[in-house]
C-alpha cells in the first residue's frame, strides 16, 4: 500500500506574490487563494484534487533559470513524520522534517536527482 494519498500541490517560485496571485485570479479565472503574508504564499484550488502553491521568492534569494526550474510535485500524507520514517527505512535519502504554517513536510529526491516533498496539513 503506498504512503501517499496524491498529488497535493504543484510550487511554483514567483518574485511578486501579488502581481502572480491577481494574474491567476484575473487571467486564469481561479478563485481567491488561501493567502500566508507572512510565509508570501498563495494556494489557488483550480479544481480537482491537486492545488497550485505560489510562494515569492525572498528578497535576495536568486531566481531559478527557465532551464532550471524547479517545479516538483508535492505529494499529500496523512502523516509526515512517519512517512518520513518508512522512506527512510526504505532506503531513501529524506530531508528533515519541517513544520511552518500548518503544515509539516520534507523533500527527498528520486534516482535522477528530481525533487519531491510529502507535505501533511493540519
Amino acid at each position: 500500500m503506498s504512503v501517499f494519498k496524491g498529488l497535493d500541490t504543484v510550487l511554483l517560485r514567483v518574485h511578486d506574490i501579488e502581481r502572480s496571485r491577481e494574474w491567476y485570479r484575473d487571467c486564469l479565472d481561479f478563485p481567491d487563494p488561501y493567502f500566508d503574508p507572512e510565509e508570501r504564499l498563495a494556494v489557488f484550488d483550480p479544481g480537482g484534487t491537486t492545488s497550485i502553491t505560489l510562494w515569492e521568492l525572498k528578497t535576495g534569494e536568486p531566481p531559478v533559470s527557465r532551464e532550471h526550474a524547479r517545479t516538483f510535485p508535492i505529494f499529500s500524507v496523512v502523516d509526515a513524520r512517519a512517512t518520513w520514517t518508512e522512506l527512510r527505512d526504505r532506503g531513501v535519502a529524506v530531508g528533515p522534517v519541517v513544520e511552518s504554517g500548518g503544515v509539516t513536510y520534507f523533500t527527498f529526491e528520486d534516482p535522477d536527482g528530481n525533487l519531491l516533498e510529502a507535505c501533511q496539513v493540519h
